[in-house]
């Protein structure tokens, strides 16, 4: 732990005395080997994504002191002492992920709180919804809650994110990947979209990335670039043991990957010191899971228990068509809802079935205002075939 520190203040101290937009130094890594790092400058790295979330009460409570007034904003240019104190408060986050602060973090800290901090405060929101789907699957496997941070810095929490490459959801798997893991991915469903699923399934693939380095930042590497170029990192590396000793063999976008991670763990425990208070997103505040025993229209649900269907297409972005369709060969589906209208979908679910042809897209929606209207028919074949 000691030649950890040892390599981080070094990081931070050259970082400090060095004004390119890269800094290559040579520090001794965990095991006595001399080792090269190149710090980048993150520029435009995470553009698109402002990323913080944390489900537990007191978390959402820290945008304000005790006093009800807010946490005064910093001033720009902290001390060496504040990036001391930023690195102590990264170090107590995890018992069992070895974090820390270095002015690569520190970039990354800047960018969520300071030009995107709006942002940060409307991820902060959505996160409330979403954090119960990321630790239910987390404690499944036995993983570090850590861990969902990565959907922030993935998808900038949204299920319908798509990167330029196919990769899909909130984990942003690829569908090979997905089909790997167990994920539905057809022309009705995507379950790399479903908050639930794929939840699951990232946990189960980032168990299985740790369990073949041993280290969770060389296990986040690997989620971003795969598992053989961090292989292949380490031998260039001598067998090094950590994301900082291969650092510099990784692809260019993994080496800020680790550190945007690092610093949204940071900044969701810690927004209250910049004055960061999370704004609400228009999620439901809690969420509950209903079996689907036929295939039935989001319209005709959202129709019976008087919801938006769009309310429900937002909670439910798994379906493609807008149709509920159970397993092939039978079994069921899910359909997320909020807590209050899952026990009213069990109380009316024979209407909701009942008309024996929920797919014709006949059925009646709500609007926004809750006032019936009649959607305009579609062919059944178009929506079926």
């Amino acid at each position: 732990m000691n030649s950890r520190r040892y390599i981080l203040s070094f990081l931070m101290a050259a970082g400090a005395a060095c004004t390119l937009p890269a800094q290559r130094q040579t520090v001794v890594d965990d095991h006595g080997r001399a080792v090269e790092v190149c710090i980048p400058s993150a520029d435009g790295a995470m553009a698109g994504y402002v990323d913080v979330e944390y489900s537990d009460d007191r978390f959402y409570s820290g945008g304000r002191q005790a006093g009800g007034g807010e946490t005064p904003v910093p001033a720009a240019g902290e001390t060496e002492a504040g990036m001391e104190g930023i690195d102590r408060k990264i170090r107590s986050l995890s018992d069992v992920m070895a974090l820390g602060c270095n002015e690569e973090v520190k970039r990354y800290i800047d960018r969520y709180t300071k030009a995107g901090r709006q942002s940060t405060c409307c991820l902060l929101g959505r996160a409330r919804y979403y954090d119960p789907f990321f630790e239910k699957a987390l404690r499944s496997y036995g993983l570090p809650l850590e861990l969902k941070y990565l959907p922030v810095i993935e998808s900038g929490l949204d299920p319908n994110a798509t990167s330029r490459v196919g990769a899909a959801g909130l984990w942003q798997f690829m569908a090979a990947t997905g089909r790997q893991y167990d994920l539905r991915i057809d022309c009705y469903v995507d379950e790399r979209r479903d908050p639930e699923k794929s939840s699951y399934a990232a946990a189960r693939m980032l168990n299985d990335l740790y369990n073949r380095f041993g280290d969770w930042t060389l296990a986040l590497a690997a989620y971003n670039c795969g598992p053989t170029r961090v292989s292949n990192a380490i031998s260039k590396a001598g067998g090094a043991a950590d994301f900082w000793a291969v650092y510099r063999y990784l692809p260019k976008e993994t080496r800020g990957y680790v550190p945007a991670f690092i610093a949204a763990g940071y900044v969701m425990n810690f927004y209250g010191d910049y004055g960061i208070i999370p704004q609400p997103a228009g999620l439901p505040a809690r969420c509950d899971t209903v079996l689907v025993e036929k295939d039935v229209s989001l319209a005709r649900i959202a129709g019976v228990l008087g919801m938006a269907v769009d309310e429900l297409k937002t909670l439910n972005p798994q379906y493609r068509q807008g149709i509920v369709r159970t397993c092939p060969g039978g079994g069921t589906a899910r359909l997320h809802l909020p807590a209050e209208m899952a026990e009213k979908f069990r109380y009316c679910k024979e209407e909701i079935y009942e008309d024996g042809t929920p797919c014709d897209g006949t059925e009646r929606t709500v609007a926004a205002t809750g006032t019936e209207r009649q959607a305009a028919p579609h062919r059944q074949g178009v929506l079926l075939h």
